[in-house]
């Protein structure tokens, strides 16, 4: 999966997103009290399933 996938598919689960100054290459994602970073590296790059798992899991997700 794509960064640009699993942020379609956070946001249809209501997580809002903020970006940071200096082009760190990361988003901050939120969903009520939670949080999370999700890396936007590359355009085709493949995140790896452990990663959005965890990403998931932080987020009350999965």
């Amino acid at each position: 999966m794509r960064a640009q996938e699993l942020k379609k598919l956070l946001a249809a689960k209501g997580c809002t997103f903020e970006t940071h100054k200096g082009g760190s290459g990361h988003i901050t994602v939120r969903r009520g009290e939670r949080k999370t970073q999700l890396p936007m590296h590359g355009q085709g790059k493949e995140l790896g399933k452990g990663l959005v798992n965890k990403i998931l899991k932080d987020l009350g997700l999965k």
